[in-house]
């Protein structure tokens, strides 16, 4: 009798130091889990939430999370939609406990450069936020690099014609804070 009641202790104590181990292998994936979520995967998981972000220049953004990127979002605001880098964000107000990592191989690949050129292509009129001071600027893209952007400055509500050219400004891409459309 003796014997069966050290067998069940021991099978007890066996299950319990069982379950430890599995809660602190769970507790450890779920870890290396989070360790592999990027910003962007958690803002990705709101889409359709509207988010408060504030940028290192001061700048604050509200709207509804429309897009996002592996290095940009999109807000929709009550004037038009605003792309934020996402070495831009400074905090971001407003989330759930959600993350959703980007699920298409071709997304993950298109880089904020990517964006730009294709606001030059279309010859978007669009205002740029600069990190710099606040500095907004209107105009449309002319060219993109590597690491900068030309802006032909055009006044807000002009056509980019030659005439209507104010000047022509390289911009750091890292110093762009946010792009604003214009519905």
């Amino acid at each position: 009798m003796r014997w069966e009641a050290l067998f069940q202790d021991l099978e007890a104590q066996f299950a319990a130091a069982h379950l430890i181990a599995v809660e602190g292998e769970i507790a450890e994936l779920s870890r290396l889990e989070l360790a592999a979520l990027t910003a962007m995967d958690r803002i990705r998981a709101q889409r359709g939430v509207t988010l408060r972000i504030r940028t290192p220049g001061g700048g604050l953004f509200s709207g509804v999370v429309r897009y996002v990127g592996s290095e940009w979002l999109v807000l929709a605001t009550g004037s038009g939609a605003t792309m934020i880098p996402a070495t831009a964000l400074s905090t971001v107000e407003g989330m759930g406990r959600g993350a959703v990592a980007e699920p298409s191989e071709v997304a993950t690949r298109l880089r904020i450069g990517s964006v730009y050129r294709a606001f030059a292509r279309d010859r978007t009129p669009l205002t740029l936020q600069l990190a710099s001071g606040g500095v907004r600027l209107d105009g449309t893209i002319d060219r993109v690099g590597k690491d900068f952007l030309e802006l032909a400055t055009v006044p807000l509500g002009e056509q980019r014609r030659m005439g209507n050219v104010a000047g022509m400004v390289l911009i750091p891409l890292s110093n762009v804070e946010a792009v604003l459309s214009h519905p």
